[in-house]
């Protein structure tokens, strides 16, 4: 089985932009918003290993994939309102919402945005409540929070990625995302997919996302929520535990480091990643 031509679409959003879809299998409505300089080419183990039992709709966000490289509205609230366009234009309904890192934070502006009437179930991966430290912050704080970055080294990597040092960073960055198992083509072939999302809108999204705070949305999510983390990954257990405690209704799967636990499972790991997600979803919780 593999993806074919017809399953892949555009549609044009309210500013003018071309984003590019995948939509394969027929039922329930999965839909895939990938991460940070992904495509949804990254899922094809997931579109494929699912589509049997799901209708599967994986976006590329603008800018990313296949999808028109413009330079405005790399923001989180505008990817989300691409996102609302979608929803709306395929007149979806009983969705299950599968974003991964930046992914995560667009279904979360769009939840708050547009509301949850749409959606049946979310799945998060690797993204924390807050991206961004507080010097104020307390050790159990930071534990909690799960930031990424202080002011000054997320500024270090924006202007590396706005002066002309973005794809070496891309490089470094991705290394330490994945686990020393994967193969050296399989390495380039991601960094490659990742580089399609040009450097200075890179920056800018960034930029955007990294300055969110997701602490006071979290526990007014209640509808059922499967949060998946990566024991050695980027984003800290500790964080994604404390996303369990603030999301009433949730589950946490930790990938062990030897399972492909770091931030990328769903890639190098797609049979349990694909398991956990339909037991998920054919779950009654």
């Amino acid at each position: 089985m593999k993806i074919m031509r017809k399953e892949h679409h555009y549609f044009q959003t309210s500013d003018d932009v071309k984003l590019h879809y995948i939509d394969k299998g027929t039922g329930q409505t999965l839909l895939i918003v990938p991460g940070f300089a992904q495509s949804v080419e990254q899922y094809e183990k997931q579109i494929l290993g699912l589509c049997d039992r799901y209708r599967i709709l994986a976006i590329d966000m603008r800018g990313h994939g296949y999808s028109q490289k413009v330079n405005y509205g790399y923001k989180v609230a505008r990817l989300s309102k691409d996102l609302f366009e979608f929803i709306n234009l395929l007149k979806l309904h009983n969705i299950v919402l599968l974003g991964h890192s930046i992914g995560t934070a667009v279904i979360w502006t769009y939840l708050e945005l547009f509301g949850f009437s749409k959606v049946a179930k979310l799945i998060c991966m690797s993204h924390p409540a807050v991206m961004v430290s507080n010097p104020l912050w307390s050790s159990v704080d930071v534990e909690h929070y799960g930031p990424l970055a202080s002011s000054n080294s997320l500024m270090d990597v924006v202007n590396s990625f706005r002066h002309g040092r973005g794809d070496e960073y891309s490089n470094v960055m991705l290394k330490r995302m994945l686990s020393d198992n994967i193969s050296a083509l399989d390495r380039r072939w991601l960094l490659k997919s990742s580089l399609k999302l040009p450097r200075e809108q890179a920056a800018d999204l960034m930029y955007n996302c990294f300055h969110l705070d997701w602490r006071d949305l979290l526990p007014r999510i209640m509808i059922p929520t499967l949060i998946v983390a990566g024991r050695a990954g980027l984003i800290s257990v500790s964080s994604q535990l404390w996303l369990h405690e603030q999301i009433k209704n949730s589950k946490l799967v930790i990938f062990e480091e030897e399972e492909g636990g770091k931030h990328f499972m769903f890639y190098e790991n797609p049979n349990k990643f694909n398991q956990v997600v339909d037991e998920f979803i054919q779950s009654n919780k």
